[in-house]
C-alpha cells in the first residue's frame, strides 16, 4: 500500500463513507456513498506517470505533522494511511504550501479520480427533461434497496440563476439486483437541465447502506 484515505462524517444524511487506496503497484480501489460520479465500489489501474505523482507526494511529506485539535464530535474526519506514519487525522490540514498540505489535497483528489474506475456501482444522469436515470456501472452486479426513491431535482440557468426546484419520495421496485446494462427510470417533475440528488441504499450482505447519488452538469452563462 502507498497510501489509504477514509473519510467519514454523520452530521448529515445519507451519512459521507468514502476510501480510496493505492497500491504499490499503481491499483487504485475504493468505495463512495455521497458522489457526483456514481456510488458503490470501485477499482482499476493509475497509470504510471500519475502513479509517479503519488510516490512523490508521499516521499515528500516526511514525518506526520503535530496533532491537530479533534473536529467536534458532530463533524467528519479525514484520515490518511501511509506506510511511514501509520493513520493520521488530516482533516485540519487545508491545502495551501507545504509538502503535507499538498499530500492532502492530492489524496482527496483520488476520491474522484476513482469514480473513473467503476467496479459495482450506480450512477444518475437525465434521461429526458422529465426522467432521473439511475444506470450500474461497471462488470459486477450489486445489489440495491429501491424500495423508496428520495429525488430532489434543480434546475438553474445563467450564472447560478434558480429555474424551479422539486422534490418527491417515490415507492420503487424493492430489492434488486443491478448489473452490466442496467438501468432505472425516475419520473421528476421539472424541464431542462436540472441538477439531480437521489437516495436509496446499497446491500452489502445484511448491511443496509444509505447512499446518494448526483448529477450535476456544467452551468452555461
Amino acid at each position: 500500500m502507498i497510501l489509504r484515505l477514509v473519510i467519514a462524517d454523520g452530521s448529515q444524511s445519507p451519512a459521507v463513507a468514502e476510501s480510496v487506496e493505492v497500491a504499490e503497484d499503481g491499483t487504485i480501489s475504493g468505495w463512495r456513498s455521497v458522489s457526483g460520479g456514481g456510488v458503490g465500489w470501485f477499482a482499476g489501474q493509475l497509470p504510471a506517470g500519475e502513479l509517479a505523482e503519488v510516490r512523490a507526494l508521499v516521499d515528500a511529506a516526511g514525518p506526520a505533522p503535530s496533532p491537530v485539535p479533534p473536529p467536534p464530535p458532530d463533524a467528519g474526519d479525514e484520515v490518511l494511511e501511509l506506510e511511514a506514519t501509520g493513520p493520521v487525522s488530516i482533516a485540519g490540514i487545508s491545502d495551501g504550501p507545504g509538502d503535507w498540505p499538498r499530500l492532502a489535497a492530492g489524496s482527496r483528489r483520488l476520491l474522484d479520480r476513482l469514480t473513473d474506475f467503476p467496479r459495482a456501482a450506480v450512477t444518475v444522469e437525465p434521461a429526458d427533461p422529465s426522467v432521473a436515470r439511475l444506470l450500474h456501472r461497471g462488470a459486477d452486479p450489486l445489489r440495491l434497496d429501491l424500495g423508496t426513491i428520495a429525488v430532489r431535482a434543480t434546475a438553474w440557468v445563467g450564472y447560478y440563476e434558480p429555474a424551479g426546484d422539486w422534490s418527491g419520495v417515490i415507492e420503487g421496485p424493492g430489492e434488486i439486483e443491478a448489473g452490466p446494462g442496467w438501468t432505472y427510470d425516475i419520473p421528476i417533475g421539472l424541464g431542462d437541465g436540472p441538477h439531480l440528488a437521489v437516495d436509496f441504499a446499497i446491500l452489502s450482505g445484511k448491511t443496509r447502506v444509505p447512499v446518494r447519488v448526483k448529477y450535476e452538469p456544467a452551468l452555461t452563462q
